[in-house]
């Protein structure tokens, strides 16, 4: 790219010249274009005597026709340029324009505006794709009324879907008929959707607490309708928790949710009618995992809640995009913790924040949840606007309590509903209801990193001092002056044999440094940080034994976990520097069985807790804990650990294996599912035990669910590599009829096999005729699945797992820049490396570079390579 793409900053916002108040569409769907007519009703935001051309953004659009006030432009009148439509000359307040264009879904790759997804057509308007449906004042603070006729043919298209309620339709000529649509509620044009296609349709209705019937609607491809019924009951929890929760109530008459292959996000909260990935609609146990039907929860509750934080109030520009997805993953979280156990999703919840997005705010590509600037804001739909805007929200509860939480929630929409709204709206909110001040805790939304406390303490004369120090890490983007976080902290204190002596308490820490003192006679140990109550690393000289007994009596569920992972990451830390000096490492290896024996003893304990506190850290997670780190010595690490606790304990994993076995058979209960997890942890283990290989084989190959099914397969290739293809031949050949499942497919065999064997196979992967090169699914399951689990083959010391990667970028880029740019961000590790690794990294991302990508994978790596 030989021009640099421009950037835009937040400090520059300004409300456009012209608002359109209402449209009116009419898409006439036609075989290989797609003629769209609107009629607009604009209003000047400037002073009456003030002049400005009227401009309106489009991209890859055929202009046939304008009017203004139904007068007919000519060409002087107005100018065009690749991504707008300039009219030169106005002086009305108030007028209308008639635009009517043709457009190309069938040659549109980019998921983006209107495109095919398989043979239904179907959009994706956020942030900015409606510009390519038709020109318009695509920004989130325009909130406009939206009609829409939809015309196609009858027989192709027998379902034609738009946002809001339905008004009425007919036949047409030629075989042809029409839908209309009205959204009574007002909305930016990227929540516009339309979908039509030919589907089958499972329908339910939901009682609003009101006493109204909404119709609910889930269309699913041709044969998959007995798929969509686990997502049809998650809607309908997720409608009844919002109303119990917050009070809040549906307000169409029908919702509507349509399942696609090719998209390149989870799924989109479009008014009435979201468009989902079909992988977060379609389930049942044989084709799906435990966590397949978890994700479909959470997305279902995630994309509902959005009706109103995201939707009754949008955000004002693109830098509030955390206000509403922040608030809504914090919704999310919040129905998935009451819909399975609360303690083990708080766990997965801080364990996905921590393997992703805090490697993200260490790295290159850090910026606050809400940014300063963005080249092209596709690439700040990341962890840290959504999972750490999650955390900022959840720290705002913490602070001013649940109750004054959900007041703050009635008084945001009491104050902002049907408008667009910025951050620091919502925080004014809060301070309204709870009368507790935030100002400083607005700092969070301007600093990027990962803070940490480091923490010291001293213990004399009945009184624990505790002295704490906020430290924060450098970063592309700089905090402003004076910029310091206040962080709730939630702490207790236990005595040597473990029993909790100061009940939990919050301190909120709010100066760099800052001292708190307990009185506390006996000798104790802190639990910091419990429920991951701030999103910061916490540096506190902890001994192994105080972490162990942490590990083994802390009532705080996810500090429990959290002490483990410590113990873990410090040993094999210990194993990978004796490894380097060929030293023995046999002490090291029988410190940590000793408390992982216990736990696994514990019969009291939750399976599925179990199943995530005896988990030893990965080698990706181990990656992200060192600096220069060597894959192959991290792997032996890890496998000499592995290896030391399934001898140790063969006859208890055996014994809990056997025992999970017959309480995994069943439902999709919590507790089901934390036996399954048991015991497919169980088997990673067994199947370390050289003469335990016939139990590994039959797990695979009778599996009753998913869940087991995939775990055999991983096993299997785990220990055996392409010697293992008698059963990926066999998986093949039972489920190549299901695309979702195939990616399962792709994903073990790129995640799991030795470096070597999947250069070659990866090859014969992307020719494989389940696979489709042009679905974003598909991609991301071999190529992310190799780049983010696979650390031996993508940092293989010959260089060919990056440049797979970065050939699959230059090549995905000249169809899906949204997708070529969330895959170049695999290349951050560069931070965390230096000599050839680093010199490789840089020859690829430079590479990438010259082949002139899209301004979305210009942004990522041109930032990758000013590190």
């Amino acid at each position: 790219m030989s021009v640099a793409p421009k950037t835009q900053y937040l400090k520059d916002y300004k409300i456009p010249d012209y608002m359109i108040t209402h449209i009116d569409l009419v898409f006439d769907i036609q075989d290989k274009k797609t003629i769209v007519s609107s009629k607009l009703q604009m209003t000047k935001t400037l002073s009456p005597d003030a002049e400005a051309p009227i401009e309106l953004v489009g991209e890859n659009l055929s202009l046939i026709s304008v009017k203004k006030n139904g007068v007919a432009l000519t060409q002087d009148d107005y100018q065009i340029t690749s991504e707008k439509l300039i009219i030169t000359q106005n002086k009305d307040i108030n007028f209308t324009l008639d635009i009517e264009v043709e457009i190309r879904p069938d040659l549109n790759t980019s998921c983006e505006g209107l495109y095919l997804s398989g043979d239904a057509y179907c959009t994706q308007c956020e942030p900015e794709g409606f510009r390519k449906i038709t020109y318009y004042v695509d920004r989130p603070d325009n909130m406009a009324t939206f009609k829409a006729r939809v015309i196609a043919d009858k027989k192709l298209y027998p379902f034609l879907l738009c946002n809001g309620n339905k008004l009425g339709s007919g036949d047409l000529e030629n075989g042809r008929h029409f839908v209309d649509w009205e959204d009574p509620f007002k909305k930016p044009s990227y929540l516009f959707a339309l979908v039509a296609g030919d589907f089958d349709v499972l329908e339910d209705f939901f009682k609003t607490v009101s006493g109204r019937n909404v119709k609910l609607q889930i269309f699913v491809d041709k044969g998959n309708l007995e798929k969509s019924r686990f997502a049809m009951e998650s809607l309908k929890h997720a409608m009844r928790w919002d109303e119990e929760t917050f009070g809040l109530e549906y307000d169409l008459d029908i919702y509507m949710i349509v399942a696609v292959d090719s998209f390149n996000m989870g799924a989109m909260e479009n008014k009435g009618l979201n468009i989902f990935n079909s992988s977060y609609v379609l389930a049942n146990e044989k084709a799906a995992t435990d966590s397949d039907f978890q994700n479909i929860e959470g997305v279902i509750g995630h994309e509902y809640f959005h009706n109103w934080t995201g939707n009754r109030v949008t955000c004002r520009d693109w830098f509030q995009l955390t206000l509403k997805e922040g608030l809504t993953v914090f919704r999310d979280q919040e129905f998935s913790s009451d819909m399975q156990s609360r303690p083990v999703k708080r766990i997965e919840d801080v364990k996905r924040l921590k393997e992703n997005q805090f490697p993200e705010d260490a790295g290159p590509m850090s910026h606050p949840i809400r940014p300063e600037s963005f080249i092209e804001i596709n690439n700040f739909y990341t962890m840290t606007i959504y999972e750490k805007g999650a955390e900022v929200i959840r720290m705002i509860e913490t602070l001013i309590g649940k109750d004054q939480f959900k007041k703050g929630m009635t008084k945001y929409f009491e104050l902002f509903d049907g408008h667009a709204a910025t951050t620091e709206d919502f925080i004014h909110a809060m301070e309204l209801a709870s009368k507790k001040d935030l100002t400083e805790f607005k700092n969070w939304y301007s600093r990027s990193g990962t803070p940490t406390l480091k923490m010291t303490s001293e213990h004399t004369g009945g009184v624990y001092k505790l002295h704490i120090e906020q430290i924060y890490p450098q970063t592309p983007m700089k905090a402003p002056e004076g910029n310091i976080l206040h962080i709730p902290l939630k702490l207790a204190f236990y005595n040597e044999k473990g029993v909790e002596v100061y009940p939990e308490t919050l301190i909120e820490i709010t100066m760099l440094k800052q001292s708190f003192e307990f009185k506390i006679k006996e000798n104790v140990i802190p639990s910091l940080n419990r429920n991951f109550s701030a999103p910061v690393h916490i540096d506190f000289p902890y001994a192994i034994k105080d972490l162990q007994l942490l590990m083994g009596h802390d009532s705080d569920s996810f500090n429990r976990y959290e002490s483990a992972q410590k113990v873990y990451l410090v040993t094999l830390k210990k194993i990978t520097d004796e490894l380097k000096k060929s030293a023995d490492v046999s002490k090291l290896l029988e410190d940590i069985a000793v408390p992982w024996g216990l736990i696994l003893k514990d019969k009291k304990l939750d399976p599925a807790f179990m199943a995530y506190i005896l988990d030893i850290p990965s080698e990706a997670t181990l990656f992200q804990e060192l600096k220069n780190a060597d894959v192959e010595i991290n792997a032996k690490a890890i496998s000499l650990l592995k290896n030391h606790l399934a001898n140790s304990f063969e006859a208890d994993l055996l014994k809990n294996f056997q025992e999970m076995s017959k309480l995994a058979k069943g439902d999709l209960s919590s507790t089901t599912m934390g036996a399954r997890a048991l015991k497919n942890l169980c088997l990673d283990f067994i199947n370390r035990i050289p003469h335990h290989e016939s139990i590994v084989n039959d797990h695979f190959n009778n599996a009753e669910t998913m869940t087991e099914e995939i775990a055999g397969l991983r096993a299997i290739l785990s220990k055996h590599g392409m010697n293992g293809k008698w059963a990926i031949d066999a998986f093949d050949k039972k489920w190549r009829h299901d695309g979702l499942v195939m990616q399962k497919w792709f994903g073990v065999q790129a995640a799991v096999l030795p470096a070597e064997e999947l250069f070659e196979r990866i090859t014969e992967l992307a020719v494989h005729p389940a696979y489709n090169a042009k679905i974003p699914n598909f991609i991301r399951s071999i190529y992310i699945s190799m780049a983010k689990a696979n650390m031996r083959a993508f940092h293989h010391k010959s260089g060919k797992g990056l440049k797979v990667i970065a050939d699959k970028i230059i090549e995905v880029d000249q169809f899906n820049p949204q997708i070529a740019s969330r895959l170049s961000t695999v290349f951050s590790f560069i931070t965390k490396v230096s000599g050839e690794q680093k010199a490789s990294a840089r020859a690829e991302l430079t590479r990438i570079l010259e082949n002139k990508p899209s301004k979305d994978t210009f942004e990522i790596v041109s930032k990758l390579l000013a590190e």
